[in-house]
């Protein structure tokens, strides 16, 4: 009897360890409660950078001076070309100068205060080209400048660096000659009889008087005092 009481309790003790061991492992593992109202990004962003950059001026449609006193070239973009470098600078202007950016000296890299990649923004709106390896994204923007037409990829440029100057056209040719049938009238001028005066009344009827040297009808022996001037008023 007592035999039996001893296996009960060997029992009674396995069956006790196994219901302790049972209720250890269904004991619920606290899990911390999510945060309410927290936003779940599901696409890469750009890191709040430490805006301490400032452009302070414009060099051209894909460089810039930092407040740092350095240049910063954005990649992916090409040199402007003439045609449209004009308008590339201006939209960089109006869109970087005395702002705050983010410049990756790494990748070059180039964006704004809330994040906007410049590279993109400047191909989309056409004031940009591709250059080197541009990035998928960099070449879809650029896709939809030139679709719209847009910008550089529009008139006058057409999407060339330079527009092409129109070969001046030939000088017209020369006027034939003119061949005249007709002789050329000759003109023939008679000689003027020569004038004489026999005196000075003469000359004074005809109104030629007073007669000067040189003049026709000037002739010393009218010319009393011999001063070039003959035929004088007898009232002088």
């Amino acid at each position: 009897m007592s035999g039996w009481r001893a296996v009960c309790g060997v029992l009674l003790v396995a069956l006790t360890a196994g219901c302790a061991t049972q209720v250890q492992q269904s004991t619920p593992v606290a899990v911390e409660k999510p945060v309410e109202n927290t936003p779940v990004t599901t696409s890469a962003s750009v890191p709040p950078a430490q805006l301490d950059l400032t452009v302070a001026s414009i060099v051209d449609g894909r460089a810039v001076m930092l407040s740092d006193g350095t240049k910063a070239e954005v990649s992916g973009l090409a040199q402007p070309g003439p045609c449209w470098a004009g308008a590339a600078t201006g939209f960089a202007r109006s869109m970087l100068l005395n702002q705050q950016v983010r410049y990756d000296r790494a990748t070059g890299a180039l964006s704004l205060a809330d994040g906007t990649d410049y590279a993109l923004l400047a191909l989309g709106n056409g004031a940009g080209r591709t250059a080197g390896t541009p990035t998928p994204a960099q070449k879809e923007a650029e896709v939809v400048a030139q679709r719209v037409p847009m910008g550089l990829w529009g008139s006058p440029c057409g999407g060339k660096d330079a527009t092409e100057t129109p070969a001046a056209p030939p000088p017209p040719p020369p006027p034939p000659p003119v061949v005249t049938t007709t002789k050329p009238k000759v003109t023939t001028t008679r000689p003027r009889p020569p004038v004489f005066f026999a005196t000075c009344d003469d000359a004074r009827r005809a109104g030629a008087a007073p007669l000067y040297w040189g003049q026709p009808g000037y002739r010393v022996e009218l010319d009393e005092n011999r001063n070039g001037i003959a035929c004088e008023s007898r009232y002088r």
